[in-house]
């Protein structure tokens, strides 16, 4: 079921929620990431501010749903990211295109999370390590492709590090990407293509930068949401204190 009282806190109502694409529907209450969405919010001096973010569903450690949103930013800001306690060597790494593993601390508790810079945000993405049902993947792959991972090789990819193998005469590279629906990717190449593939910025590769935006004929429709006054008007978004698990971490 879609959350409708936290959409609404973004100005999305239920009568918006219902008529949003299914696969993003789907991508929402599954718990991933969705593609970038314009959202209005109510600003404390009465001003509505119109932004793009992406959307995160999960709960606190209480099970209560709970909504993240992923604001566009210029750049990576550490000290934003205060719950992850970032440090400058892990920040680099993340903008370098590598996915983290870290025990993070919500409210007391510790999670394993994936953490990945989200190139479209420049926000950092995170999934519950348990979420990706890493090892069922592996054994998949395994199976499909008459293959056996090493006992080193399995433990780089739990890492968050991708490795490269060799399938049937073909190079392939496969490893943890939270851009990807299902949190894992498999391509066709060698390290340096994953290496290139996870730096190409996606404004080089998307400069329309398009999300879903609500139009004046009552439907979702993919148009231009970034520009340099949106990336300008782009903020932490605060929540009231009714609203202060929204952005929680999952358990």
């Amino acid at each position: 079921m879609l959350p409708y009282e936290k959409l609404a806190v973004l100005g999305i109502d239920k009568e918006k929620a219902d008529l949003l694409p299914k696969e993003v529907k789907e991508r929402l209450v599954s718990g991933e990431v969705t593609p970038l969405m314009q959202v209005s919010i109510h600003a404390r001096n009465g001003d509505i501010i119109t932004l793009p973010v992406k959307l995160q569903l999960t709960a606190d450690k209480n099970g209560n749903p709970a909504l993240i949103a992923y604001p566009v930013r210029a750049e990576l800001e550490v000290e934003r990211n205060k719950v992850l306690r970032l440090t400058e060597q892990e920040a680099a790494r993340l903008r370098n295109g590598e996915v983290l593993q870290k025990a993070v601390e919500v409210n007391g508790e510790k999670t394993q999370q994936y953490l990945q810079l989200d190139p479209e945000t420049q926000s950092v993405i995170h999934r519950k390590v348990t979420d990706i049902q890493l090892e069922q993947k592996l054994k998949d792959m395994e199976k499909v492709n008459d293959i056996e991972l090493g006992t080193q090789q399995k433990q780089q990819v739990r890492e968050g590090k991708p490795i490269e193998l060799n399938v049937g005469g073909e190079k392939v590279s496969v490893g943890v990407d939270l851009k990807e629906p299902q949190g894992f990717k498999v391509i066709q190449g060698d390290m340096k293509e994953w290496e290139r593939q996870q730096k190409l910025r996606y404004d080089e590769q998307h400069p329309e930068y398009l999300g879903l935006v609500m139009t004046d004929k009552n439907r979702w429709e993919y148009q231009k949401v970034v520009d340099a006054q949106s990336k300008e008007r782009a903020i932490h978004l605060k929540p009231s204190r009714e609203e202060k698990t929204s952005h929680t971490f999952k358990r």
